[in-house]
């Protein structure tokens, strides 16, 4: 029966223990071993040095540096790799590429920007457009702002900054659109992407205000992300920092992240997957999808906290974009002011996509997810774990789990959990305005 089951919110400071025998679901096969002890390869860089300086680079913050990063580049490809130096400085750049056995480096103050303004990217002014059919033929989206494709032994490394200069491309995007009918809008491009790689390190930088998602991985083999910051506003429209998948082999770690929509994503699909020791602030959370067509699993959350963002632990799908999530763990995670604590569920709808179909084959499947260990301080929904009725989500696991919430946990078109030590804690006016809109 596909009924809706909700823990029904009882008078303020009232608390609902949930306390079920754990062998409600005896026999269940979450095991995350191997996500556990997930070591990706690192790139082997040579031991060649290059200067972007030495290139006719200029870190003024004006001139335009696309001519030296497309000669640097090259350089250190026919030399057979090497680390590329960015030395302090702001360099404005186009779009630009990069090649195998190459480590780009930024030093501390150095800034690779992208244009300030539509016509320095060689673009109308949306204002002087009057439709978006207009748009169509006349406007195309620019490459991201930095492309590898087809690499092996990449890393992007240093104290330095990417910043996507955003902020023009957010005012005329699809959400700027929807709150205004009628306003144009202009298809906004990732800023980092690295498509086909094996053995890639993202080290250590700060990315900052892209258009759109800040750093995508896809089709990656061994993958480390460690000590790295995003920024964007919280109010920024998918502004996503780390989105990353198919692939196998990623460990992302001591990452501090505030953004605008998902902090930490899983993409399509990836295995042996390792998350820990990261900091979220606002955003959308540590996610699964939306779209899980090449399924998900061995994937270990663990050690991470949450202050301020709109979601937390998060696996979402929806029909024709969904496939197998499974062998998923989040463990020893601490939040507050959170909008949304746990959320599981593949009725989704993509706002930018609300007519979206796909391909009707493509069902979400939900299955073996444990979250234990966790500690919600202040949130507006304890979550949903809503599935679909010819999907329903099964066999997940809440152990010693204790939520402060205003509204309390959402079931339906899901197998009831198994709940081990689990509280949930009703209480109203938790948390400021902007996390209970």
């Amino acid at each position: 029966m596909n009924s809706l089951r909700r823990l029904t919110a009882l008078p303020a400071f009232a608390i609902l223990p949930l306390l079920l025998a754990p062998a409600l679901h005896a026999g269940a096969t979450i095991d995350v071993s191997a996500a556990e002890h997930v070591h990706p390869a690192l790139p082997v860089i040579p031991h060649h040095t290059f200067n972007l300086a030495d290139f006719g680079a200029v870190g003024d913050g004006r001139t335009m540096n696309t001519a030296a990063f497309t000669a640097a580049i090259s350089t250190v490809a026919r030399a057979g790799g090497g680390q590329l130096v960015v030395p302090k400085g702001v360099y404005r750049t186009q779009p630009f590429v990069l090649c195998s056995s190459l480590d780009l480096h930024l030093d501390a103050g150095a800034v690779i920007q992208a244009p300030a303004t539509f016509e320095d990217a060689g673009l109308p002014d949306p204002s002087t457009l009057h439709s978006q059919a207009e748009v169509k033929a006349k406007v195309k989206t620019p490459a991201p702002l930095i492309t590898g494709d087809n690499l092996h032994d990449l890393a992007l490394t240093g104290a330095g900054t990417i910043d996507g200069e955003g902020a023009h491309w957010w005012a005329w995007s699809e959400r700027a659109g929807r709150a205004e009918p009628g306003r144009l809008v202009y298809t906004r491009p990732n800023m980092v992407v690295i498509s086909g790689c094996e053995r890639l390190l993202v080290a250590d930088l700060t990315f900052s205000n892209s258009s759109r998602y800040h750093l995508v991985t896809r089709n990656v083999t061994d993958l480390t992300v460690e000590r790295v910051k995003v920024r964007a506003p919280f109010n920024a429209p998918n502004t996503d920092a780390i989105d990353y998948g198919p692939g196998t082999n990623f460990w992302i770690h001591d990452c501090d992240i505030d953004t605008g929509d998902d902090d930490i994503c899983a993409k399509s699909g990836g295995t042996n997957i390792l998350i820990e020791n990261n900091t979220i602030r606002h955003g959308h959370g540590i996610s699964i999808g939306s779209g899980t067509t090449l399924g998900i699993h061995n994937m270990l959350v663990r050690h991470c906290t949450f202050d301020g963002a709109d979601y937390a632990i998060r696996i979402k799908s929806m029909r024709g974009a969904g496939g197998d999530v499974s062998n998923v763990r989040y463990t020893d995670i601490t939040m507050k002011n959170v909008g949304n604590a746990i959320m599981l569920y593949s009725d989704y709808v993509d706002g930018n996509r609300p007519d979206f179909k796909g391909d009707a084959t493509k069902v979400p499947s939900f299955h073996d997810v444990l979250i234990d260990h966790v500690t919600v301080e202040s949130a507006r929904n304890a979550g949903r774990i809503v599935g679909l009725p010819e999907s329903r989500i099964t066999n997940i696991e809440l152990r010693d789990v204790h939520i402060t919430a205003e509204k309390a946990l959402e079931i339906k078109d899901a197998d009831e959990p198994t709940r081990e030590n689990v509280t949930v804690t009703i209480k109203p006016d938790l948390l400021p305005p902007r996390i209970r809109e």
